[in-house]
């Protein structure tokens, strides 16, 4: 009897032993099942997470395996992952649930930090029956750099199911977990941060294209557009001179009077009409806009693109201004009308300033043109013979004699009259 009963202890012994060697060879399979899984390229944070969660109850035999992790404000563990009856969908999760961090055995485990091995969860109050009842769960923190970033939670129709060596496997994929969820979360912030400087670098270039067009329209707005562009483009001293251009004054009559007896909106507004006026004509008959020096207009035809017919135009936009700006006071109910001066001959033009640019034009061509208006008579275009003799074969004039030119002497003049 005695050989018999050592026989069976050793018997017993053995078995025990086998036992304890197989769940070691589980423990080395499993663990080395979710060590490669490190080596994984993925990152896909949910993939990754799905992965766990098949692979844990396939390796473990376990019902079900349910992965949380923390929310951006870390008030709540949000279920990301499910095999199971919790799952029955399979990978999608249609409506995941969501933990308040402190409620239920998950919330107290992502809480405090510790493992809950709960062998009969009828027992305990913080069980949450979210749909069937189970008797047991094991639910382990998934830390990440030290801290908790979620929960790794299974749970079984069996009471006590959970063992010793369930807990060291599970806490022992939960870190492994970890790493890669930590790798995924890194590339999913870097992908973020990505995207987010590239929305930034978008909308920086969009406004700085926007402060290029509106500084090109300013530039456009003062300059002609051929001396923009070469300014824009780099350029820093333009001046260049010209041989045949037609310069223009033109200048309101009566203005100075008028500025005594009326409100600054009001001059200002009328000055507004009529050099808007004066700029369509401009546009119209292709010549370029120098500048306004109180009410007088400066214009010029052949710079800064010079031009063979830039005294016909500069004679069309003379008698086109003599019109509009007639029209323009019988809309407004008032008496306008303009001292109109045109010269043609070489100007030097070129760019002033270094903060606030100006386009101009120097030479005696400019300073006849201007003798010209001054000289000249409230709605006429005044000339010198050059011009007269110039387009007297295509325009109309009407000789008006010598007249005493300040700085020029006597000068035989005439008043162009159309076509």
């Amino acid at each position: 009897m005695g050989g018999d009963e050592g026989a069976s202890e050793e018997v017993e012994a053995l078995r025990r032993r086998c036992a304890e060697l197989e769940a070691k060879a589980l423990h080395l399979d499993v663990v080395n099942f979710f060590a490669s899984s490190l080596l994984y390229t993925q990152t896909d944070l949910d993939d990754i997470l799905w992965d766990v969660a098949n692979s844990a109850v396939a390796r473990l035999g376990l019902e079900d395996c349910v992965i949380y992790l923390l929310d951006p404000s870390g008030a709540h563990l949000v279920q990301r992952a499910a095999y199971g009856p919790k799952n029955p969908r399979g990978r999608e999760i249609l409506a995941p649930i969501t933990i308040p961090v402190g409620r239920g055995i998950v919330g107290a485990v992502a809480a405090t930090g510790q493992v809950a091995r709960i062998p009969d969860t009828r027992v305990d109050p913080r069980y949450i029956t979210d749909d069937s009842a189970r008797l047991s769960e094991l639910a382990i923190p998934i830390f990440f750099n030290d801290e908790v970033i979620g929960v790794l939670d299974t749970e079984h129709s069996e009471l006590d199911f959970f063992t010793d060596a369930h807990e060291e496997i599970l806490t022992t994929i939960a870190s492994m977990t970890a790493s890669r969820v930590g790798r995924a979360l890194l590339d999913e912030g870097l992908r973020r941060a990505n995207a987010e400087l590239e929305v930034q670098v978008a909308h920086r270039t969009r406004e700085l294209s926007a402060a290029v067009d509106r500084s090109e329209r300013l530039l456009l707005n003062i300059l002609p557009e051929p001396i923009a562009r070469r300014l824009s483009a780099g350029e820093e001293r333009i001046a260049e001179s010209f041989d045949e251009v037609t310069v223009l004054f033109a200048d309101l009559v009566g203005f100075t009077l008028r500025s005594a007896e009326t409100s600054p909106e009001a001059l200002v507004e009328l000055l507004g009409h009529v050099f808007t006026a004066l700029d369509a004509i401009s546009d119209r008959f292709g010549v370029e806009k120098i500048k306004t020096i109180g009410d007088a207009y400066m214009v010029v035809a052949g710079v800064p693109t010079p031009r063979v017919d830039h005294l016909e135009a500069m004679a069309e936009t003379a008698l086109a201004i003599l019109g509009a700006v007639e029209e323009l006071g019988e809309e407004l109910g008032i008496e306008l009308q303009m001292r109109i001066g045109m010269h043609s001959g070489p100007v030097v033009a070129g760019i002033i300033g270094t903060r606030k640019f100006a386009y101009d034009l120097w030479g005696d061509t400019v300073n006849t043109a201007s003798r010209m208006e001054s000289h000249g008579l409230p709605g006429r275009i005044h000339v010198a013979e050059s011009t007269y003799l110039a387009l007297r074969d295509r325009f109309r004039f009407a000789e008006r004699g010598e007249v005493e030119v300040k700085g020029l002497g006597a000068m035989r003049t005439y008043f162009l009259l159309g076509r």
